[in-house]
């Protein structure tokens, strides 16, 4: 029987169904596959081989004794006697016994694709200096790709991993494809380097998965895989991470070197620790059941390079996530969208977080102050000034809502006793009302906030107590007293006695006063404590920061 490319098939019986024919490709010059050749054809076949011959093996059905005897006919002197093979199709081939291609080599593209080994898979140390393709594959025992090389493209999509996996010290040159590929069984990726993109979308893994030291040159993409028992990244060097629509029933631990972490929606039962020492963080719409931590780690992981660039952890975006178990420390928050996060007053930020500062520096500002500030401005005078305007595809959310985000996380840094930037944020939340605020309560936010800057700022409540005391001294001056007007000098006097209770000697100024004089003096006599009250107010809060 011939196909459409001209390949002969072997017509044999199948071993495990005699009603079907083997349909596995047949040697050269004959109608039967290696496995149902005679003896004799068989000999001649294989003292043909040389080492780097192309062979085609498709869907011939090999025990552990056929396969030794092929590689055998392949070994080079040259290279350690080790079996060295061209081009080579083994598409559809079945292996009934231990599969030993360890140590081999592969010049040309090797296909194993929907290739079935029923027990031990050994391909470790063996190089493929072409594509490797083992799409729809399936190992029903252990499989070892410890220690091969892959110079081209590996491509493992939809193949099934049913015992351990070791892919240990394994280098993969070109592109690494895992997509939809399955692992039933614990699935160790130590020391693995891969020097173009890994891919591993909607793969599933059943066991425990380890990257050791794993080094990614480039992005690794985990999208919508599954994580039955617990995934880590130990010590890895990685540009980005996406976790993306992940679903985790145990932990997942993180501890690398990276430019970017994406968790965009990623679901975990267990905990997910992710400690950093360079990244973007985007933890967009993660549920977890477990406690979350993000820890950016002030020194170089051991044996890994840092990145090129600075040496800090952002948190891009905490939106739709849950903060009552979530702990940030030491990481950067000046561009972090806190917009839609759930409970945010029970979040715990550790050690030193930064987030942006304001126009004038003095104060800590959410990047969604920023934002509309920008806006605001854009609209009114073509340009945002001073303020950060949102990225693109980034909602401008209204003062109101920034009002509540500002609440919240002061609840949440006063219950740490972070007193610096609770200040800062209940600064924040003052502002955004006084912008929300209807005329009136506008207008008496106004003055609370250019009399003492909302009783945080000392300096600006002394002064607005000199500037009242000066004027209602002058007032006091002109039509405070009967006859004819005192020094504005004496006028002062008496106003600062009135104001703070003194004893001042004025013997210019007479004791009786007109009607607006007793006015002017409950002003004064309500103006003082009040003012000395605000920066007292103020200045405890200076202490406590």
């Amino acid at each position: 029987m011939t196909t459409g490319t001209d390949v002969e098939l072997c017509e044999e019986p199948r071993t495990d169904d005699p009603s079907q024919a083997c349909a596995a490709s047949c040697l050269p010059g004959i109608d039967r596959c290696l496995a149902h050749a005679g003896e004799q054809a068989r000999e001649e076949f294989l003292a043909g081989l040389v080492p780097g011959a192309a062979i085609d093996m498709g869907g011939v059905p090999f025990t552990a004794d056929l396969l030794a005897r092929l590689l055998d006919a392949v070994r080079d002197p040259r290279a350690d006697n080790r079996p060295s093979l061209g081009r080579a199709s083994f598409v559809g081939a079945s292996f009934s016994g231990n599969a030993d291609f360890g140590g081999a080599s592969f010049s040309r593209d090797a296909h194993f694709g929907r290739a079935s080994f029923s027990r031990y898979a050994d391909f470790g140390g063996t190089s493929f200096l072409g594509d490797a393709d083992f799409v729809g594959a399936s190992f029903s025992g252990d499989t070892r790709f410890s220690g091969a090389s892959f110079s081209g493209n590996a491509h493992f999509g939809r193949t099934s991993f049913s015992g351990y996996a070791d892919f240990g010290e394994a280098s993969f040159s070109g592109n690494a494809r895992f997509r939809w590929a399955s692992f039933s069984g614990k699935a160790d990726f130590g020391w693995t380097s891969f020097s173009g993109y890994a891919d591993f979308i909607r793969a599933s893994f059943s066991g425990d998965v380890y990257f050791v030291r794993a080094l990614f040159s480039e992005d690794a993409y985990f999208n919508e895989a599954k994580f039955a028992s617990e995934a880590g990244w130990f010590s890895c060097r990685i540009g980005i991470l996406s976790l993306d629509d992940v679903v985790a029933e145990g932990e997942v631990r993180v501890e690398a070197t990276a430019g970017q972490v994406s968790a965009w929606r990623l679901r975990s039962a267990g905990r997910v620790a992710l400690r950093l020492r360079t990244a973007r963080v985007d933890l967009s719409e993660l549920v977890c059941s477990g406690p979350v931590s993000v820890h950016a780690l002030a020194r170089p992981i051991p044996g890994v390079p840092d990145l090129d660039g600075p040496t800090r952890v952002a948190v891009t975006s905490l939106r739709g996530v849950d903060a009552g178990s979530l702990t940030l420390t030491d990481v950067d928050l000046r561009q972090c969208l806190f917009a839609g996060l759930h409970r945010a007053d029970q979040i715990q930020l550790d050690g030193h977080c930064t987030f942006a500062p304001g126009p004038g520096g003095r104060r800590r500002v959410l990047a969604e102050e920023h934002h509309w500030h920008a806006a605001r401005r854009t609209a009114r005078r073509g340009a945002p000034g001073p303020w950060r305007p949102a990225p693109d595809g980034v909602e401008v959310v209204g003062p109101r809502r920034i009002e509540v985000i500002y609440r919240q996380l002061r609840k949440a840094l006063e219950e740490g006793k972070n007193e610096p930037g609770a200040a800062d944020f209940y600064y924040g939340e003052m502002q955004m009302r006084r912008a929300a605020a209807r005329r009136g309560e506008r207008l008496l936010l106004w003055l609370y906030w250019v009399t003492s800057g909302y009783g945080l700022r000392a300096g600006r409540a002394l002064t607005a107590l000199i500037v009242a005391v000066a004027a209602l001294a002058l007032a006091m001056q002109h039509a405070g007293f009967p006859g004819a007007p005192p020094s504005y000098l004496d006028a002062l006097l008496y106003a600062f006695r009135s104001a703070f209770a003194v004893d001042i000697k004025t013997p210019t100024v007479p004791e009786t006063v007109t009607r607006w004089g007793q006015v002017i003096r409950i002003a004064l006599r309500i103006a003082g404590p009040l003012f000395i009250g605000l920066a007292a107010l103020a200045i405890r809060n200076q202490v406590k920061r």
